[in-house]
């Protein structure tokens, strides 16, 4: 038991009193790894030496097909088959991703790229045509998954416990693999339902 709460001591994020119950948000170093564990719509495709965390590039693409020469921007044919955004990758005390370049020249540069094939597109939302406004709709969506490796990457990833606060070892319910601050509102939000829900019955 003495263990046990050491863990809790050392992982808890906060801890909240809610309408006669106990909740606990703590960091989920268990959490699903969204490259492999979860549903994305595009993939990533990277080149490092180190870290993989989907696909590599090369087995799947040549640098000439996907790249201008110069500046690294994205070919029009390449662009015309794949909906896409550069990925890029800061290494230093820890790993940090993002889909816009980081400042510090030596230890970041470009990770690899997140894409989906335009036919993947048609098939899964039904469209006909891609517009401009749909090509940004999935973009949105594609940085979103590079958001969610970051939050899994730097920690950002928690989970909850739901006790009676004069018994902390009931266990009532709990739940872990939410993500950035997105997912402790989704936690708070689904601990006070669960909680009324209890007070409710």
């Amino acid at each position: 038991m003495e263990n046990r709460k050491r863990i809790q001591d050392f992982n808890t994020y906060k801890r909240i009193d809610y309408n006669g119950y106990h909740i606990r948000i703590y960091y989920d170093t268990d959490g699903l790894d969204p490259r492999r564990d979860m549903y994305n719509l595009g993939t990533l495709y990277t080149a490092h030496r180190h870290y993989c965390p989907e696909e590599n590039f090369k087995d799947h693409f040549e640098v000439e097909e996907v790249f201008e020469e110069q500046g690294g921007d994205f070919r029009d044919s390449f662009l015309n088959r794949y909906i896409a955004l550069p990925v890029y990758l800061y290494d230093h005390s820890g790993v940090t991703v993002s889909t816009t370049p980081f400042h510090c020249p030596w230890d970041s540069g470009l990770f690899g790229i997140i894409a989906v094939s335009v036919e993947k597109v048609r098939k899964e939302y039904h469209w006909k045509r891609i517009t401009t406004k749909r090509r940004t709709e999935i973009e949105n969506a594609l940085r979103s998954e590079i958001e969610t490796l970051d939050q899994y990457y730097t920690g950002e990833v928690y989970g909850y416990e739901i006790t009676p606060a004069d018994n902390k070892t009931e266990l009532l319910d709990s739940c872990g693999s939410f993500f950035g601050e997105t997912g402790l509102q989704e936690i708070n939000a689904r601990c006070e339902a669960f909680i009324d829900g209890l007070k409710a019955a």
